[in-house]
């Protein structure tokens, strides 16, 4: 008899390989200097900043050391990453351990950080970062 596979890890495992073949795009490759990089088009249109623009250029600077310049390319994307990089941590957590408590907790920890007013503290803190970006 087979077990049955769900999809549920073969998605996974894509994201996975997506995820290291980005970050290793992004260390490698420099936004400013590379073509087949996005450009903001809400930049392109406006002339303003959108809350991402510099988002790019930051994610090279981080993976290849320099910190100071990921925060002057875009403060609010270096400040994310690890909140982002928890709730992956987390998610990653409970869909793969055994333990109930572990996931629980997880699933607590979620819920607080990235549900209900969690969300509209976060669009509130974008909204003034991209306001306050394009005026000083």
């Amino acid at each position: 008899m087979t077990k049955k596979t769900g999809i549920k890890p073969i998605i996974t495992a894509v994201a996975a390989v997506l995820a290291v073949t980005a970050v290793l795009v992004y260390a490698r490759f420099d936004p400013t200097e590379s073509i087949f990089f996005p450009k903001c088009l809400f930049h392109s249109l406006t002339g303003l900043d959108c809350p991402g623009c510099g988002s790019q250029r930051a994610v090279h600077s981080l993976l290849n050391g320099d910190i100071i310049s990921a925060m002057r390319y875009n403060i609010l994307t270096v400040l994310s990453l690890p909140y982002i990089m928890l709730y992956v941590l987390l998610r990653a957590t409970s869909m793969f351990s055994k333990n109930g408590k572990i996931v629980s907790l997880s699933g607590k920890i979620i819920s607080i950080l990235y549900k209900g007013k969690a969300v509209y503290i976060i669009l509130t803190a974008i909204l003034l970062f991209w306001i306050i970006r394009n005026i000083v």
